[in-house]
């Protein structure tokens, strides 16, 4: 299985260095890196029992906007979109919903990981349809759970719920199944996502009827590059997008191909063009990064000058 890595802030062996953690906690969140810890889980697994003929993107941007999609898996039977949770606990799944069971009720859980994999499918299919690509089976959205810890009790789940003991049966029924896809018509769908064509010419459009994902001629927001990755972690901005746009949109599609970064030899800083306004760097480091860094520095001194008063004391 090809594994085309878009994550940014990798090094050279597809790892995240101390600097680089901390600098990807002050951009895209504190709980970003356990998000690609929980990737880490489950692509290895993937990749294993996936072989030849399938290609797998992580973290890829659609087009030209700011969805960002987890985990792509393309090839000969179907395209998957996967979100990876790391969920621990007795939840239910009923139709779209997902949450617990408190005093005999139904409590939704505050983020719903099934609707926001069921959008981003929603998303990849009509991307790959604005190109042209009328597909003769749906994007499949699957939620993947990392933790043994997590059980889904399902009733007509909107996603397939695939629990971490059962991933391996997942991917060989992925690798088993029937062809819907031709060797050609795969890697026309890898270079789509790889290289998206240039923008259809702008339509005019009513203020009331602004397509969601047109956003090639508004101003480059500062906070873009945090606004992507952080899709991939509550994705409060692909939500709004894709339920803006519902099957109407567009995804203002790059004149310039995306760049393409390998898993197994990424290029510096994960491969992928910074839409944000450069920021002033010191060290390579912008000034809020130095500052976290500044603050675990001081914090770490405090607890070893802690320890060393306690040893002083008590000989």
């Amino acid at each position: 299985m090809k594994i085309i890595d878009q994550t940014p802030l990798l090094d050279a062996n597809g790892k995240l260095s101390l600097v680089n953690r901390i600098r990807g906690m002050v951009d895209y969140g504190f709980t970003w890196p356990a998000t690609l810890d929980t990737q880490n889980k489950v692509i290895p697994q993937l990749n294993r029992a996936i072989e030849k003929g399938y290609t797998l993107f992580r973290n890829q941007q659609l087009g030209a906007s700011e969805i960002v999609t987890p985990l792509i898996l393309i090839g000969p039977s179907g395209i998957y979109v996967l979100e990876v949770t790391s969920l621990k606990g007795l939840y239910r799944a009923r139709g779209e919903e997902l949450g617990t069971i408190s005093s005999g009720r139904f409590q939704p859980i505050s983020v719903n990981i099934i609707t926001r994999t069921m959008r981003l499918a929603k998303a990849l299919q009509v991307y790959f349809e604005r190109q042209g690509n009328k597909l003769p089976a749906p994007v499949e959205p699957v939620l993947l759970a990392a933790n043994p810890g997590l059980h889904i009790e399902s009733v007509r789940p909107a996603v397939r719920i695939v629990l971490s003991d059962a991933i391996d049966i997942f991917a060989s029924s992925v690798l088993n199944g029937r062809p819907i896809y031709n060797a050609q018509q795969v890697s026309e769908f890898v270079e789509r996502i790889q290289n998206p064509p240039s923008a259809r010419p702008a339509q005019p459009t009513s203020n009331h009827q602004k397509d969601a994902f047109a956003m090639k001629d508004l101003p480059p927001s500062p906070a873009a590059e945090r606004s992507r990755m952080q899709s991939i972690l509550n994705s409060p901005q692909s939500d709004a997008l894709i339920e803006t746009g519902r099957s109407d949109v567009d995804f203002a599609l790059q004149d310039e191909p995306s760049p393409t970064v390998l898993v197994n030899n990424p290029a510096p800083g994960g491969g992928r063009a910074s839409a944000a306004p450069a920021k002033k760097r010191i060290l390579g480091m912008t000034v809020p990064q130095i500052l976290l860094l500044a603050f675990v520095g001081l914090f770490e001194l405090c607890v070893l000058a802690g320890f060393a008063a306690l040893f002083y004391f008590n000989r």
